[in-house]
């Protein structure tokens, strides 16, 4: 029998698929829970649907899985799975490229028999053309998240899937070539393609723009795009930087703060990969490399401080900023930016010898 086509994995493509797993086993037990309190007002049996809308072939040259095999391994692997057993969880993975489709579909097979409340869906078909289907499940109150992942910039326009986010509970995970979208911004014959990836003309004002301030006008220029959406709350983008000198952008559309909270604990779970780096900035344009061997959680100390000055603030409005305003979590805040700072000096404390750093205790910088 012959040997199953095989497609080479880019290099970049390990640091998303890991990013990727890191905030579905997150995302799992949080929107699954949900779903089962709010059973008694959903339509039908609660359940909830994983999307995504440029598959790929299931599998790469290297034996790698790819971002659908990542979804159901994440799910059937999770610890609290077993508990899960009244929720349907629906995959819909859709594949334009016939080849790419059939090798998904037996990566598929493969798996054998599913659990009974797990349901795979395969299209082959564009995403657009396919997209109906998922924003017709979505509207039944059905959590939703969405990898958006295309082969091309062109193929995943704001114009089609911004209305997933007209939708509550629904979320995605965009992968933005940032480097090729500010490269091709002068072509006349892509016009079209840009107008409806960015729903409207603004982009064009990109092509006065050179170098690094192109680029960062059309990432921020589609981050407002997203939050112009009625179920987006927060926006988050973090930049993937390649060896080749490629700029790729991953961006976080979510509805609530628990899932800014699993977006960032994604990112610092990631160690950086040969040849890419993670990079974030704070409000402030202090510049984050993340990395779990060591944390300099000195920006977000300066972000703190550009954000308060020496006016007191409490542990939950530093909670806040950390969350909002830095690509910082939550867990560097206390032990590793308030303690050391507290002993230091740099910041005081009311009470004075406020040892649990509950969200009550007010802070102030020294000067």
């Amino acid at each position: 029998m012959a040997e199953p086509v095989r497609w080479e994995r880019e290099p970049h493509t390990a640091a998303k698929h890991r990013v990727l797993r890191a905030y579905i086993d997150g995302w799992i037990p949080v929107m699954a829970r949900l779903t089962l309190k709010q059973q008694e007002r959903l339509r039908g049996e609660p359940r909830v649907l994983l999307v995504d809308g440029f598959a790929g072939p299931g599998r790469y040259r290297g034996g790698e899985p790819g971002s659908p095999l990542i979804m159901l391994e994440a799910l059937l692997d999770h610890r609290d799975f077993g508990e899960l057993a009244d929720v349907g969880f629906r995959f819909f993975f859709v594949e334009q490229h016939p080849e790419r489709f059939q090798a998904l579909r037996d990566e598929i097979a493969g798996l054998g028999d599913l659990p009974a409340n797990v349901e795979v869906s395969l299209r082959c078909q564009p995403f657009a053309e396919a997209f109906d289907e998922v924003v017709t499940e979505a509207e039944q109150d059905v959590p939703t998240f969405a990898v958006i992942d295309p082969f091309g910039f062109s193929q995943a326009p704001l114009s089609v899937t911004g209305r997933l986010f007209d939708l509550p509970r629904s979320e995605a995970l965009y992968f933005l070539p940032l480097t090729h979208l500010a490269r091709f911004v002068d072509h006349d014959d892509l016009e079209a393609v840009y107008t409806s990836l960015y729903r409207g003309e603004d982009w064009r004002q990109a092509r006065a723009l050179s170098g690094d301030e192109r680029k960062l006008f059309l990432l921020r220029l589609f981050e407002e795009q997203l939050e112009k959406n009625r179920h987006v709350e927060y926006v988050r983008s973090f930049q993937l930087r390649t060896l080749r000198g490629h700029d790729y952008r991953l961006v976080f559309a979510v509805g609530h703060e628990k899932g800014l909270v699993l977006a960032k604990d994604a990112m610092w779970k990631v160690d950086p990969v040969a040849g890419t780096s993670f990079v974030a900035t704070t409000a402030a344009g202090q510049e984050v490399l993340f990395s779990s061997r060591h944390v300099d959680t000195g920006p977000l100390l300066k972000e703190l401080r550009a954000r308060f000055g020496t006016e007191w603030f409490t542990v939950r409005q530093a909670e806040r900023c950390t969350l909002e305003d830095t690509p910082f979590r939550l867990a560097h805040l206390r032990k590793m930016t308030l303690r050391p700072a507290l002993k230091e000096g740099t910041l005081i404390s009311e009470p004075p010898d406020a040892r649990a750093l509950d969200a009550s205790v007010r802070l102030r910088f020294t000067s």
